[in-house]
């Protein structure tokens, strides 16, 4: 192993990461634990086996072992509908929700793509919050059909944990794995991480130069990848893993549930080839392939500042991780497989020769796709800035928020860093730029009525489905101005009468017919409930009293008494 000292120096260099971390074990031994390069580059402070980084999704092989620790109890069963434990994970399309299970969720084939916008950015939203809101996002795929990686499909796990057990799934990690485990410096939030003496700053690149980001503290997301470890730690965890589930005397984990973890359930054709390296499907929290014809499960994980990549030979008694503090480099693959050719004592693969050109291609690619996106020139806003302002609502994603500011249009989702520029017509370019190198750009497009009224948006938040539409939540009047619209309204001999139904309800009253609500769309204007055709608008004088009832098609009515 000593000729790994040199190598990682220069994938440090070549990379730009400032510092990582590797443990690799062989036959129940631990061949190598240590680290290299700055934890913290601006304050000089060096990585060590005991430095903590976020692990990001490689987090998913710990939740697919509590999911098993409950199969082994009797409080569920892998392949039998999840609705028959958890009636509340239901998915956009009922057929699939009665047909959903467990594995389908850890195995990514529910159909349900990535929908990261739900969650990323959102901290406040509750784990049984974005549990609820699966129903309305859509899905791309028939249930099993495809293999689509989503990390909602992992927070759904964990929240079937707490659903089952009573107790939430950061204390049945605790309790189950790390602690058995004895790995003691592990733990699952970012507050808990950044209050260690020994833990990694995040770094990513903006604009081709590395800089330091802020961790983004999610809780709700926690199962799909919110572990912090350290490499010594985490050689706790691949020999339970290449144990069976054993460890030091610890049982973590049946060999049924170790066996099922590494066993395919769902293809993935097209992976993209790594010299040596291939892989086929996916297991549970594990990605099954080949390395040098040797069996692999893998999973690498990457989350703001951070990438991890664990790699194990079941067959050979050989796993390594590695650990990075940057999200913005592909050295974790580089190094975790020179560490495992040095372990089979095989020549080298030139994973390095392979990966970097690509990586540096695909940068350069995004920064030039971006300046050659088609713009029409001459094409201004159909409206005001001030009439595309308001609160948009996706059942799903929550509420976007568009605010004039200075003559702009400022956007809000949560915590994310987005702003808006004009690109032509009704289509705005949304920048969230927190997302990588190069922002990311959504093609952001106002949508009209046909009375002229600004009343949604669309934004492809997922790309593999259509764009998402987020309609514009109606204005909050308040009891006195709704009450000051009461009363009745004529239109020669036809009268209809507006009254209260609550304080915050108006209907409407025909001759003959039960009273309708008025559901509000904007300013006094208002939809009949169940007649999506009519529209209701109250046209107000300078005193504040109604001056007529225009009622879209029907005709306009005058208050009684000045009819």
């Amino acid at each position: 192993m000593e000729s790994i000292d040199r190598f990682i120096a220069d994938q440090l260099a070549a990379w730009e990461v400032p510092g990582c971390a590797v443990a690799a074990v062989r036959n129940g031994q631990v061949e190598l634990v240590s680290g290299w390069g700055l934890r913290d580059r601006e304050a000089a402070l060096p990585v060590t086996k005991d430095t903590l980084f976020a692990i990001g999704s490689t987090t998913k092989a710990f939740t697919a072992t509590t999911i098993g620790a409950l199969v082994d109890e009797g409080l569920l069963d892998w392949d039998r509908p999840l609705r028959d434990y958890v009636p509340e994970i239901r998915l956009h399309d009922p057929v699939v929700s009665d047909r959903l299970t467990i594995v389908d969720l850890l195995s990514h084939r529910s159909g349900l793509p990535r929908h990261d916008l739900t969650w990323v950015g959102q901290p406040d939203r509750s784990r049984a919050e974005i549990v609820r809101a699966l129903r309305f996002l859509p899905l791309s795929k028939d249930l099993r059909q495809q293999f689509q990686y989503c990390n909602l499909g992992y927070v759904a796990a964990g929240y079937v944990v707490e659903a089952l057990t009573g107790v939430p799934w950061e204390d049945f990690v605790r309790g189950r794995l790390l602690e058995p485990l004895g790995m003691r410096r592990t733990n699952l939030s970012v507050d808990e991480m950044l209050a260690d003496d020994d833990h990694a700053t995040a770094y990513t690149r903006q604009e081709g130069v590395m800089v330091r980001v802020p961790q983004r503290p999610l809780p709700a997301i926690a199962p799909a990848g919110a572990i912090n470890s350290s490499a010594a730690d985490m050689a706790r965890w691949l020999l339970a893993q290449l144990g069976g589930g054993q460890l030091d005397g610890a049982t973590v984990m049946s060999p049924a549930t170790a066996k099922r973890q590494l066993t395919p359930h769902m293809l993935i054709p097209g992976f993209g080839e790594v010299p040596g390296l291939s892989a086929y499907a996916y297991g549970l929290g594990w990605l099954n392939g080949r390395y040098r014809e040797h069996t692999l499960a893998m999973h690498d994980g990457g989350i703001d500042g951070f990438t991890t990549h664990c790699m194990l030979l079941p067959d050979d008694g050989v796993g390594v991780v590695v650990l990075t503090n940057t999200s913005a480099a592909m050295m974790h693959w580089t190094v975790a497989c020179r560490v495992l050719d040095e372990l089979l004592g095989a020549e080298p693969v030139d994973v390095f020769g392979y990966l970097k050109p690509r990586f540096d291609a695909a940068m350069a690619g995004a920064r030039e796709a971006k300046a050659a996106r088609r713009v029409v020139a001459g094409a201004p806003p159909a409206h005001p800035l001030s009439d595309y302002a308001g609160e948009y609502e996706h059942p799903g994603y929550g509420i976007l928020t568009i605010t004039p500011n200075g003559g702009v249009l400022k956007p809000s989702l949560g915590t994310m860093d987005l702003s808006l520029a004009h690109r032509h017509y009704d289509t705005f370019d949304l920048a969230w730029s927190e997302a990588g190198d190069q922002p990311a750009i959504y093609p952001l497009t106002f949508l009209s009525g046909p009375d002229g009224y600004v009343n949604a948006l669309t934004v492809p938040f997922e790309a593999l489905v259509e764009p998402l539409r987020f309609d514009k939540r109606p204005d909050e009047q308040g009891p006195e101005v709704l009450a000051r619209l009461c009363g009745a309204y004529a239109m020669g001999p036809i009268e209809v009468v507006v009254g209260l139904r609550s304080e915050r309800t108006l209907t409407i009253t025909a001759p003959g017919s039960p009273p309708l609500d008025l559901e509000p769309i904007g300013g006094l204007r208002f939809g009949v409930k169940d007649q999506p055709a009519i529209t209701a608008e109250f046209e107000l004088d300078d005193s504040g009293g109604v001056t007529r009832l225009v009622a879209q098609p029907l005709g306009i009515f005058l208050p009684r008494d000045a009819s």
